[in-house]
């Protein structure tokens, strides 16, 4: 959640804090050694032993010839299923879809079949909200941070949350004698619009100014050793965003949105197409919600191929009628 963009959620509704704290979504945070990026090549690189449909030891790696399809640029309803365009203008029919990436890609990147989504559903799609956020990080030479200040006994630096322009700072070390990665800005919506339109190294200058006014007996650049690396979320063109978060009135939407796996009741050019990720689920910024909207997705397409879940392992919609989320008397 970011204890250093607090002050920015103001305008999102109060569910979205609400849920973060009760579920306590900021606490207990570890470190993936080797990066988050382990968790999608290890799925990808991963061989089962045991395989319903492929030879033991089949990864989606070696399915996909060692890298994956071009992007997918239109989808289209057809009496079968969904036909599939990509980038290499190769297409392929399938009887369902799983769509993951953030759905305003439907609007403007993707020439998306109208028929797809229902009126509703288009409007949930439409009135999305993500928030903005930039970040910048340096390569440091070693965790400098952790020496005694002379003064005080205490680290020169640390974790540092301020109002001014670089509003979040976050530092990370694999140990003494390697180099360690510093985040000299975390910013979201507003805060990060400041951010958008300078380089990076005008960004890289802008915040060694603002933190040299908060640690000036601390010389950062001296212990930089690469250039910086800076994203701003809003302006990637496959993004939009960073993350989802919901504005006042909005619940409606994402109820629309979350629930879309279940089709039973849906008109027949609806069905097969099936929306998940982070932005889809209730915890939009968190892996958490694209594994779970993920998982509701993939019950979708078993049901609607006609398969059934063994009744001692029920999936998320065998028990829909009882956790759904509740549905307001004017949605």
């Amino acid at each position: 959640f970011g204890t250093g963009g607090w002050d920015t959620d103001f305008p999102n509704s109060v569910l979205e804090i609400l849920r973060v704290v009760v579920t306590e979504a900021d606490d207990h945070q570890v470190g993936i050694v080797g990066g988050s990026s382990q968790v999608p090549n290890g799925l990808w690189e991963h061989r089962p032993e045991t395989l319903a449909h492929w030879p033991r030891g089949t990864s989606l790696s070696s399915l996909h010839g060692g890298r994956p399809r071009p992007a997918v640029t239109r989808l289209r309803r057809t009496a079968d299923g969904v036909r599939v365009t990509d980038e290499s203008g190769e297409e392929r029919e399938f009887p369902a879809v799983i769509f993951t990436p953030h759905v305003w890609t439907l609007l403007n990147r993707i020439d998306c079949d109208p028929a797809l989504l229902s009126t509703p559903l288009w409007t949930a799609v439409e009135r999305t909200h993500y928030m903005g956020a930039s970040k910048l990080f340096v390569l440091a030479d070693r965790p400098f941070w952790r020496d005694a200040d002379p003064a005080t006994g205490q680290d020169m630096m640390s974790m540092t949350l301020t109002d001014r322009m670089p509003r979040g700072v976050y530092l990370f070390d694999d140990g003494p004698d390697r180099p360690g990665v510093m985040c000299l800005s975390y910013t979201w919506n507003d805060d990060s619009l400041k951010f958008a339109t300078l380089s990076a190294e005008e960004r890289l200058e802008t915040l060694l100014t603002k933190l040299g006014a908060i640690y000036p007996d601390v010389d950062i650049r001296s212990h930089i050793i690469g250039g910086p690396l800076t994203v701003t979320w809003e302006t990637e063109p496959r993004f939009m965003g960073a993350f989802k978060n919901n504005l006042p009135g909005h619940y409606r939407y994402q109820r629309r949105l979350f629930t879309q796996f279940m089709q039973d009741g849906m008109d027949p050019e609806q069905r097969g197409f099936f929306l998940c990720g982070d932005d889809v689920s209730w915890t939009a910024g968190f892996a958490e919600g694209a594994v779970t909207t993920a998982l509701n997705a993939v019950w979708g397409v078993l049901r609607h191929l006609g398969g059934t879940t063994h009744p001692d392992n029920p999936g998320p919609g065998d028990l829909f009628d009882i956790h759904a989320p509740l549905e307001l008397p004017y949605d």
